[in-house]
């Protein structure tokens, strides 16, 4: 037991470790910032302005080991070799885990590992800083060698992981060793049953992206059933919508509908002028100022933004957009010199509007 409860050869990679609850935090939950390069922006490879200000925040700063979150659950990686932490997030999160494992060395040196992470991972033994590699690359897996210096016997790693959720993220790392010489490992404390990690559980006010409160909203009001459940699904609309979460242009689109339809039915004045505001305050293409993890791209995305865009513009011409700074009429002309198919988007927001499912 003194020289650890697994051996470690060449080209083995560590695979269980005691790990930490996640911490999850709203990250730029209230930045707005400027998008200077907007169409860095397009496709799901590209980096968002979220996780472009993230970098700028969070890869290089410093993280204090006497911060670290008790490890008690025992974790281990699937057949890869690979330990993953990853799951689905609508609104930007960042998570981070802490990790602990014992190393035993036959002597004093250097003894060099592969790491690849997806978000950033830093290791330390006994509180000395031994290697930090933080790329951050969304959802793509990156490489690095590392020496670890490591004293004759035990050594106590504690490694910090960390990334910013995006919709569906990937959050993973792998250790693989290096040298010829074998070390052996253990955990840092009797833990009787290992398990995989679990999936993160999305904050209880999720949704996924295609959610149809909204259209259930318009049905109830059309119908003119109104009650606790037609109050419930506006303020759940209202709240998905001014958060800016993935898919959350479907729900605008609704709300749009329910402004155009039935503004100034049932509920009272003080939650229309809500309604508006949440219309007015929308980001409604990547070029406009926001810190949010939205999907601009896709054929069936494009276009409902397009749409939204376009209708918003027309409800309220000369009003004043807050995430763009233009005027609505504004708004709608842009919207339809971005359009592929003028003639189609006119299409979709007519029937949209009459009733039709987006």
């Amino acid at each position: 037991m003194s020289q650890g409860d697994w051996q470690l050869a060449q080209g083995d990679a560590l695979t269980r470790f005691l790990g930490s609850a996640a911490k999850a935090e709203r990250f730029a939950e209230f930045y707005t910032g400027e998008t200077t390069e907007p169409t860095i922006e397009v496709g799901p490879d590209a980096p968002s302005f979220c996780r472009r200000v993230f970098l700028k925040t969070h890869a290089r700063r410093r993280v204090d080991p006497a911060q670290a979150l008790p490890c008690r659950e025992g974790v281990f990686s699937g057949d890869n070799n690979i330990l993953s932490f990853s799951g689905f997030y609508p609104l930007a999160y960042h998570l981070q885990r802490w990790l602990r494992v014992d190393l035993f060395a036959p002597h004093s040196g250097t003894f060099t590992f592969r790491l690849t992470t997806c978000g950033g991972v830093r290791i330390w033994r006994d509180d000395e800083p031994l290697a930090c590699f933080t790329p951050f690359t969304r959802n793509r897996m990156q490489h690095t060698e590392v020496a670890l210096s490591l004293s004759a016997g035990k050594n106590r790693l504690l490694i910090h992981l960390d990334e910013l959720f995006e919709r569906d993220t990937t959050f993973a790392l792998q250790m693989v060793y290096l040298d010829a010489i074998p070390l052996g490992y253990g955990l840092p404390e009797a833990c009787p049953q290992l398990s995989a990690p679990r999936q993160y559980t999305p904050p209880a006010h999720s949704t996924m992206a295609h959610d149809d409160s909204g259209q259930r909203l318009l049905t109830l009001m059309a119908q003119r059933e109104y009650g606790p459940e037609l109050d419930a699904l506006l303020y759940s609309t209202l709240k998905r919508v001014s958060a800016r979460e993935a898919g959350s242009v479907f729900s605008l689109l609704s709300l749009l509908v329910l402004w155009h339809r039935h503004r100034g039915d049932h509920f009272p004045a003080v939650l229309w002028r809500r309604v508006k505001s949440t219309l007015l305050g929308y980001r409604y293409w990547h070029d406009e100022r926001g810190c949010d993890v939205m999907a601009f791209w896709g054929e069936e995305n494009v276009l409902a933004f397009q749409t939204a865009q376009y209708l918003a513009g027309k409800l309220f011409p000369d009003a004043l957009f807050i995430a763009s700074g233009r005027r609505g009429h504004q708004q709608q002309r842009l919207a339809l010199a971005r359009a592929a198919d003028t003639g189609a988007l006119l299409a979709h927001a007519e029937t949209f509007v009459k009733g039709a499912t987006a």
